[in-house]
Formats: structure tokens, C-alpha cells, sequence
């Protein structure tokens, strides 16, 4: 029977705040969560960038297990499941990517991350062009029974699962914020669609407010996700767009973008090694390649 580790990684993490990079390390060291709140706090210590109050807030953690277990179960209630990074389940592409999220929580069907996914993103700014082939994009994906995997941004996001939901599809959307805290406010109907299709991800707590740090950080699971990335619409080279740009080309992904003639945007995307397609004509080209 597999383990349970749910307690321990959300004590690491939400308690002890213990980051994606510290948390690797701990793991690494001590072999298992349980492991780590049996060290001493001079073992602890003795890490690297880990201080003696880190080390103090990690073993003082344990004390809310109990409650932290109680959580768990409210969580369950509400139809929210958690998946940990020990857990068989744990999406592989996730786990190769750098900084892998310990543990994410979800609601709606996870399942279906074994099958078959391209990310479609860009600006929250979106043309109404950028729009109408967002949405074309998502809806032909879905008849081609591949998984949309989008942010819930403004936007090309929110046009690429509004697409793959109008074909019967399957779509996730990875969020910047706790599940009680759907950003932005107006897509709440279209999130609570996307779960019933398939899923909301996020590696924040419940009631997580979102951040720009969190917005950027999703990027690298929406990468981590896919097997390839569509970039419909960018901005400049400071904008979260482009940011997923760098985390598609350093997970070494297939990375693609719409022909804009006229865009600076899509200029830098091919200058940074996307390869141009027409848009929902060349989605084939793209699926033959994966």
C-alpha cells in the first residue's frame, strides 16, 4: 500500500515554509519526509542556506500535524484532492523539470495528464484576432482528443480552455493562487466548467491571494505539463509570455508560435527558437512531430 506523506510535505512546506529547492535537498539528505522530523536540529543545521531558525520552524512543525490532518480531510469533503511528489501518481513531466512544486493540490481528473498535452498561451492584452485563433486552437485540440493546458489568465488563456470546453474537451488550468481565490474573479463560472472537464492545479494553500511571483512561477507546471507549447499572442520580453518562453526552452520542449508579420512579439519569439505556424492549420504538423 502506498504511503500517505500528505502531512509531512504540507507541514514542510506551508508550516516551516520550506521552498521547492529546500525541500529537494532535505529529501535528498534525510531519504523521506518522516526522516526529516526525525533529525536533530544540529543536522539540520549543518545543511547548506539552511539556519538554525529554519531548523527550528521545520521540527516545530510537527507539532500541527493534527490539525494539519484535519485539513486534510475537510479537503477531501470539498471534493479537493493532494498529490505529493512521493506519490506513483505524481506526474512524471513534473518531476523533470527543475524545482518540481512537493506537492499540488487539485480538483476535478488528474488521470488524464498521462495522455496527451500542448500549453496555449500568451497575452492577457490579447487582439481579437489573438482571440479567435486561441479559441480555434483549443477547440481543434480537443477533437483531436489532446489535453489543453492553459494559466485561467485573461486572454489567450482564457480563450484556449473556453475552446477545448466548447468541442467536449479536456483542459487544466494551472493556477497563481489557492483554489478558494480563482483569479481573475470573472472566470469563476469557467473554472468551475474546467473542473468537471478535467482539472484546476495549484501547488498554493486553499485560500492562497495570487501574486505576480505565484502568476510566474505556474509557468514552469504549465511547461512540465505539456509535450509542446503554442505561443498565440506576446507581449514585450518582461511579460509572463515570455517567461513561459524560457521555461518551454529550458525544459527543452517544442515550443511554437502564430505568424504575426507585424508583431515585435512574434519576431522575438522566433528569434528565441519557436518555430512559426499559421495557426489551427498546422496543428497536425505539430501533433505528428510529438
Amino acid at each position: 500500500m502506498e504511503r500517505d506523506y500528505r502531512k509531512y510535505v504540507i507541514a514542510l512546506r506551508e508550516v516551516a515554509k520550506v521552498g521547492p529547492k529546500g525541500f529537494q535537498q532535505l529529501l535528498f539528505v534525510f531519504g523521506s519526509p518522516e526522516n526529516i522530523f526525525d533529525a536533530t536540529l544540529e543536522e539540520i543545521t549543518q545543511l547548506p542556506r539552511m539556519s538554525k531558525e529554519n531548523a527550528e520552524e521545520i521540527l516545530k512543525s510537527q507539532d500541527r500535524f493534527a490539525e494539519i490532518e484535519e485539513h486534510i480531510s475537510f479537503l477531501e469533503e470539498q471534493g479537493i484532492g493532494i498529490k505529493t511528489i512521493l506519490d506513483e501518481d505524481y506526474p512524471q513531466g513534473l518531476k523533470q523539470i527543475n524545482n518540481p512544486p512537493p506537492l499540488f493540490y487539485h480538483k476535478g481528473e488528474i488521470s488524464l495528464i498521462r495522455k496527451l498535452s500542448v500549453a496555449v498561451v500568451g497575452t492577457h492584452k490579447a487582439t481579437y484576432e489573438g482571440i479567435r485563433y486561441a479559441t480555434k486552437i483549443g477547440k481543434e485540440l480537443a477533437k483531436r482528443d489532446v489535453v489543453v493546458i492553459s494559466g485561467l489568465a485573461r486572454g489567450i488563456d482564457t480563450a484556449a480552455h473556453l475552446g477545448a470546453l466548447a468541442k467536449q474537451g479536456k483542459t487544466y488550468a494551472v493556477l497563481g493562487s489557492g483554489l478558494n481565490s480563482i483569479y481573475p474573479k470573472e472566470n469563476f463560472t469557467l473554472a468551475t466548467e474546467i473542473s468537471k472537464s478535467g482539472a484546476l492545479l495549484t501547488e498554493y494553500p486553499l485560500n492562497s491571494p495570487v501574486n505576480v511571483g505565484q502568476l510566474i512561477a505556474r509557468n514552469r507546471i504549465v511547461v512540465g505539463l505539456s509535450q509542446a507549447v503554442i505561443v498565440v499572442e506576446s507581449e514585450d520580453s518582461a511579460s509572463g509570455t515570455m517567461n513561459a518562453v524560457n521555461k518551454t526552452i529550458e525544459q527543452g520542449k517544442p515550443l511554437y508560435a502564430v505568424v504575426r508579420e507585424k508583431s515585435e512579439g512574434f519576431q522575438e519569439l522566433v528569434s528565441s527558437g519557436a518555430i512559426p505556424i499559421r495557426g489551427y492549420e498546422d496543428l497536425d504538423l505539430v501533433l505528428n512531430y510529438l
